[in-house]
C-alpha cells in the first residue's frame, strides 16, 4: 500500500470523515496520486459510513 493510502486509512482511523476533508488534509499530494491512493483505500474493502455518511474504518472480522 502506497505512503499516502496509509496516510489516508490513519486519518479516518483517527475521525471518520468525508471524502472532500480527506482530499482537503492531502492537498500538497498530486490530484492522480491521491486519487490512486483513494482506490487503494477502498479496493482493501476496509470502509464503511457511519450515520452521517462519514468514511470510516470498518473493524476487522476474525474468520476462524
Amino acid at each position: 500500500m502506497s505512503p499516502t493510502a496509509s496516510a489516508i486509512i490513519a486519518a479516518i482511523r483517527a475521525r471518520p470523515q468525508q471524502f472532500a476533508e480527506l482530499a482537503d488534509a492531502h492537498r500538497d499530494v498530486p490530484w492522480p496520486d491521491f486519487l490512486h491512493a483513494w482506490g487503494e483505500v477502498r479496493r482493501a474493502n476496509i470502509l464503511g459510513r457511519d450515520d452521517n455518511g462519514n468514511y470510516r474504518i470498518e473493524p476487522c472480522e476474525d474468520k476462524a
